[in-house]
């Protein structure tokens, strides 16, 4: 599903609720070679698929919640472990991420994008975000 551009609003609760569905970096027909997607399950669970042409594809297991408005915490999990996400996690590893929507051109078109605040791209990504459908 791709957004038309709304400027710098929430888009669907977002930002107070969290980036619950599938989301692709947003590069406009590059996006067709190589395209990452990160999975945001409601159960604070997640995915990255990534895919080098170096090294291939890759799949990273993460923890995600939502502290604050347009705040997002993540942290890689440890597969090999159980890695329950307790209370007391959000003070230790992992990262606090500011979350905006923003405009965004691209080689097919303006959209609505989401992103980390001040950066190009989206936490572990060079590229913003754009919600390909539910989980």
């Amino acid at each position: 599903m791709r957004h038309m551009d709304t400027g710098t609003t929430d888009t669907d609760g977002v930002l107070d609720r969290g980036p619950v569905g599938r989301w692709r970096t947003a590069g406009g027909t590059a996006t067709v070679l190589a395209c990452d997607e990160v999975v945001f399950a409601p159960d604070g669970t997640g995915l990255l698929h990534t895919h080098s042409v170096v090294f291939g594809p890759e799949t990273l297991e993460f923890r995600w919640r939502m502290p604050g408005r347009a705040c997002l915490w993540i942290r890689l999990t440890d597969t090999d472990k159980n890695d329950d996400l307790t209370d007391t996690d959000e003070a230790g590893d992992g990262e606090l991420i500011s979350l905006e929507f923003r405009s965004h051109e691209t080689d097919t078109g303006r959209q609505t994008v989401l992103a980390e605040t001040g950066q190009n791209g989206f936490w572990l990504l060079l590229d913003p975000l754009e919600r390909i459908g539910d989980t």
